[in-house]
């Protein structure tokens, strides 16, 4: 199962999903459970359009909070740089599972009382997703 990550808000959306796969790739917990898969915009040659990772096959998980945690806990730290090099432009990054809505996450949602629900909400449209639920 495919999710992608996108961010909206800025004026280079390439730049700034480069950004967040080097963040990603330099946390220890995110790529402990994931892998990238590149995909590029049609027609523009290299430029992403969204970030796409998958469960990693060696990730031995019995159920998917460590590794959606680890990704919320991954996004947000890059989103709570972002924030202070953003001069007040809002950000925002979304999470979407392949024919599920997207789960958004900005800079109001970077509290300790919104981190559960946004691990609890990627979860359940994963779990949605591989069970082909609409």
């Amino acid at each position: 199962m495919d999710i992608r990550i996108s961010v909206e808000g800025s004026r280079d959306q390439g730049r700034e999903l480069q950004g967040i796969a080097g963040w990603l790739k330099d946390d220890e917990s995110f790529t402990q459970h994931w892998t990238f898969k590149s995909e590029s915009v049609p027609g523009r040659a290299g430029a992403l359009e969204d970030l796409v990772v998958a469960l990693a096959a060696h990730a031995a998980v019995s159920t998917l909070d460590a590794p959606v945690r680890a990704m919320v806990g991954a996004l947000m730290g890059w989103l709570r740089s972002r924030v202070r090099l953003s001069h007040g432009n809002r950000t925002v990054v979304k999470i979407r599972v392949t024919g599920r809505p997207a789960v958004s996450i900005t800079q109001d949602d970077l509290t300790a009382e919104h981190i559960p629900d946004i691990v609890r909400r990627v979860s359940e449209e994963l779990e949605s997703g591989a069970a082909g639920g609409a």
